[in-house]
């Protein structure tokens, strides 16, 4: 198949919108979070402001309210608690001193209720604090349906890609027509990450770090494997296996694979298959790309 026929191009172009698409996931997931805490706030703050409405209220027929909730509410307050730990506990000094933090808990609770924010600026504060909740709900659940828009959208997405690569109609061996035995460390990674989607895994890219670790995890059937890659140029030793095991491990995969555009030693294949570490050199890739080998 010619290296720019319609499929070759259609399967690039679902590889660089399903990449997109997982970006903008990604970002939305925590989009989501932030707003799910901001929308939680806004909700705790009305309540508390409506509760205190409400405990306010009897003072409009009752000059005497505030001081006899302050007098009794305290009392009622550590007399449950009291009640609770004779029954949990048993013992009579520690009630007391339950009943003695239930009452002074009481009381700062009660005057917060009584006083903060004052009469005069509740009502104010009252409508301020359901505006602020209804656009913090209302922006959550924005964020919630077109989070869903995205999920959908990028499942439909792989389910094409998945769908042409079963066709038949991509065909992978398209890829082997690229120079890649001479691809350097970024081009390198850049080609077996677009390799491995054209299988139908689903990549994870790690954000470069100065400490060693893999490149990417890539996904199919419930298998994560994360991949070490390095391109031409670069020494390869034993070393790159357990580098890919250490990530395995530290990003939760199931499995470790290294990827070279070269050959591996005989020592360094041995050492591979001992650590149940992949080992996919210039002889075992183009069996890779055309499926007959896994990672």
């Amino acid at each position: 198949m010619p290296a720019h026929s319609p499929d070759q191009w259609r399967l690039s172009q679902l590889n660089r919108q399903i990449e997109e698409l997982e970006a903008e996931k990604t970002e939305l997931l925590q989009r989501r979070a932030e707003h799910a805490k901001l929308a939680r706030h806004a909700r705790g703050r009305l309540r508390y402001l409506r509760l205190a409405r409400r405990v306010r209220a009897p003072a409009d027929n009752s000059d005497l309210w505030y001081v006899g909730l302050l007098v009794a509410g305290p009392i009622l307050a550590g007399a449950f608690l009291l009640a609770v730990s004779s029954v949990l506990i048993g013992s009579f000094p520690t009630g007391l001193l339950v009943f003695f933090i239930g009452a002074v808990v009481g009381a700062f609770v009660l005057a917060g209720l009584l006083y903060l924010p004052s009469n005069v600026v509740l009502p104010a504060s009252l409508e301020a604090a359901e505006a602020e909740s209804n656009l913090a709900q209302s922006r959550f659940q924005e964020i919630l349906q077109r989070t869903a828009e995205i999920a959908a959208e990028l499942q439909k997405r792989i389910d094409e890609r998945r769908d042409l690569m079963a066709s038949g109609q991509v065909q992978r061996a398209a890829l082997l027509q690229r120079p890649w035995k001479a691809m350097a460390e970024t081009e390198w990674q850049d080609f077996v990450v677009e390799v491995c989607r054209t299988l139908a895994y689903e990549i994870e890219r790690l954000p470069k770090s100065t400490a060693p670790d893999a490149d990417f995890i890539a996904s199919l059937g419930g298998e994560r494997v994360a991949v070490l890659t390095h391109g031409e140029g670069s020494a390869v030793s034993s070393e790159a296996v357990q580098q890919a095991r250490a990530a395995m491990s530290r990003h939760g995969a199931t499995r470790a694979a290294v990827i070279i555009n070269r050959r591996f030693t005989g020592a360094a294949q041995d050492f591979a298959r001992h650590n149940e570490c992949a080992a996919i050199g210039r002889e075992e890739f183009p069996d890779f790309v055309l499926g007959k080998l896994s990672i």
